[in-house]
């Protein structure tokens, strides 16, 4: 399969879990906070409510099987806390894995620091990545990113193969067309301490200068953004 082709048949799937983000987004737009929650619609609101919500606005756009996850610390939806919404819809049979972390009413402390070490992660990221690259250092580079703000790494994978398989912690080189999904996770390196955790996933492909991004969800921390 093409760049070409591989790049648009995963851009389809990531905008349907664009969809799935946005519509959480709306809604956490629109909670109260009562007594230390979040509410809608008059009473508490809870992960499960928004998985739903998130997996009916990526059905409504044309994708399947997406599998919407909403974490927090201890699943309670509170006001200053990460939540991090995590989709992997398919249109055909491409995936198109996608992540994001919202913060309602934050106060720009530890989690603003978090949210810009996942971004520089990104971006370093973008600057190495190229046909030929050691695929452990996508990475590689990210963790450093990491840890370069004093942050530790969340458990859950940097990065993964979309389509062709590629083993992240091996030295396979990166070839042109590779479609890969990058969602590092920035959590306290302390581990007594459970702050929750910032991700954001989106995916790139491989181009014979480079990679690039695909889609143009923002990476915001507040859902009025989206």
């Amino acid at each position: 399969m093409s760049d070409t082709a591989s790049a648009t048949d995963a851009e389809r799937a990531l905008s349907t879990a664009a969809a799935g983000i946005r519509a959480v987004a709306a809604r956490l737009d629109a909670t109260a906070v009562v007594d230390g929650r979040l509410h809608a619609d008059g009473a508490p609101l809870t992960p499960p409510t928004l998985e739903r919500l998130a997996d009916a606005a990526v059905t409504d756009a044309g994708g399947v099987d997406a599998a919407p996850r909403i974490e927090t610390r201890d699943d309670t939806l509170r006001p200053g806390d990460p939540l991090v919404v995590a989709l992997d819809p398919l249109v055909g049979d491409v995936a198109g894995p996608c992540s994001r972390t919202f913060v309602v009413d934050g106060g720009g402390g530890w989690e603003r620091r978090a949210a810009v070490a996942v971004e520089m992660a990104h971006d370093a990221v973008s600057r190495v990545a190229e046909p030929g690259l050691p695929a452990r250092r996508i990475v590689d580079e990210a963790v450093a990113e990491l840890g370069a703000y004093g942050l530790g790494t969340a458990e859950t994978p940097v990065a993964r193969a979309v389509g062709d398989p590629v083993d992240f912690s091996a030295d396979t080189p990166l070839e042109v067309g590779q479609v890969f999904a990058l969602a590092p996770a920035a959590v306290d390196p302390d581990p007594e301490t459970d702050r929750g955790q910032v991700r954001i996933g989106t995916c790139y492909v491989i181009t014979e200068s480079g990679c690039r991004a695909l889609g143009d969800l923002p990476a915001s921390l507040s859902p009025g953004a989206y």
